[in-house]
């Protein structure tokens, strides 16, 4: 098995949201949409299929999602059922944290075996960096959040 192993849910998740625009305009926004956020559309129909980049942490991954735009009262509901999950491991930022770890933990246990004050101050500066670089920047990116900005994205087009 190659790669670092993947954990996918077998049963599809399904997500929809409601739009105050017809079902035309909301697949127009979905496009834009999908262009600000690098995602991959296919339109046939009322619907199509998305490829989504998203982010989990220090993981990054594309959903393939189907999606289908139907009238509901004076709009739309727009439903993104997720078919499949593919998420990597960012290995750098890994490798990053992980030398992180180790310059806190010197940091930590210096007064205890102080063998070790020698090099306290570089243990500081590689947990100091591994938080800078890394830790403070993690984000988490959804197919949630994605449909929120094509709810934007119809209000910036009515």
């Amino acid at each position: 098995m190659a790669g670092a192993p993947h954990l996918t849910d077998p049963s599809p998740v399904e997500i929809a949201v409601d739009t105050t625009v017809d079902a035309e305009a909301t697949l127009v926004a979905l496009d834009r949409a999908a262009e600000s956020w690098g995602a991959g559309w296919e339109r046939a129909g009322l619907g199509g299929r998305l490829e989504l980049p998203v982010t989990a942490g220090v993981r990054r991954g594309v959903l393939t999602c189907r999606v289908e735009a139907r009238p509901a009262g004076a709009g739309t509901r727009l439903t993104l059922t997720v078919e499949a999950e593919d998420y990597r491991l960012n290995r750098a930022a890994v490798a990053i944290l992980a030398f992180g770890a180790a310059g806190a933990i010197a940091a930590t246990l210096w007064p205890f075996f102080p063998q070790l004050l020698s090099v306290a101050p570089l243990a500081v500066v590689l947990a100091l960096c591994a938080w800078f670089l890394v830790a403070a920047r993690v984000r988490t990116t959804t197919a949630a959040e994605f449909l929120e900005l094509v709810v934007e994205e119809c209000g910036r087009g009515a």
